[in-house]
């Protein structure tokens, strides 16, 4: 009776410590906003972006007790960090008004209300994803944790892949310093991407079959490309 009393008190707790992530997620995302370029654009790159948000996402549900737990704050901490961002955005910046070209403020609700509903859809399926690959990471054989471990790292670093790729293949301009500039928040992410990876894969060495993560991250990494080349598209239209 007492440890199932203590289980529950540990769930709670570690469901309100996802609440706190999420929205310290969201404030700083935020306060990145107003970082000037070239820095703001590194800055994002490492607080306020799919990979970062996804590694935090990933984190609590990895250290999450059960299954359960683990996609619900892998979630919550997604659907607080969108939620805190965009009112943070709607309260304290004028950016969505100017870009609208709205006078009123009814009207300067449509662009955040479309963005927000957008991420939170995001949020949910990303969020059950990597939950899952959370604790299937954790708790599987050395073949599925590696094959687990492989899809989160194709996963999070989409974002800064599909960058690549579309300044390699798809831009017909010159590669000028624009081009580098862009470049240099995926580079910041791929950077950040393989370190977290080296020292996860390091602590878990003997858990872990590197052959499973190889493959299974070279196919993630693929689809995330296609996944993400869909999501600036639908960002276009928001």
């Amino acid at each position: 009776m007492m440890e199932d009393s203590r289980r529950g008190s540990i769930a709670v707790d570690r469901r309100l410590l996802s609440m706190l992530t999420g929205v310290v997620a969201g404030v700083v995302a935020f306060a990145v906003d107003f970082v000037p370029a070239p820095e703001g654009g590194i800055l994002g790159a490492a607080v306020s972006s799919g990979f970062s948000w996804g590694l935090v996402s990933f984190a609590v549900g990895y250290f999450a007790p059960t299954r359960r737990v683990a996609l619900i704050v892998s979630v919550g901490t997604l659907a607080l960090a969108v939620t805190t961002y965009y009112s943070f955005v709607l309260l304290f910046s004028d950016r969505w008004h100017q870009s609208s070209g709205a006078s009123s403020l009814p009207n300067a609700f449509s662009p955040v209300t479309r963005a927000l509903m957008f991420w939170m859809a995001g949020a949910l399926l990303g969020g059950l994803f990597l939950g899952w690959l959370a604790y299937g990471a954790k708790t599987g054989s050395a073949r599925s944790s590696g094959i687990a471990f492989g899809v989160a790292i194709g996963a999070l670093i989409g974002e800064a892949a599909y960058a690549v790729f579309h300044f390699a293949f798809i831009w017909v301009g010159p590669l000028d310093a624009f081009v580098w500039t862009q470049l240099q928040p995926a580079a910041t992410q791929l950077c950040l991407a393989a370190i977290v990876a080296i020292v996860a894969l390091w602590i878990r060495r003997r858990s872990v079959s590197p052959l499973a993560v190889l493959a299974a991250g070279t196919i993630s990494t693929t689809v995330s490309v296609a996944l993400w080349y869909l999501i600036q598209a639908v960002r276009t239209t928001l």
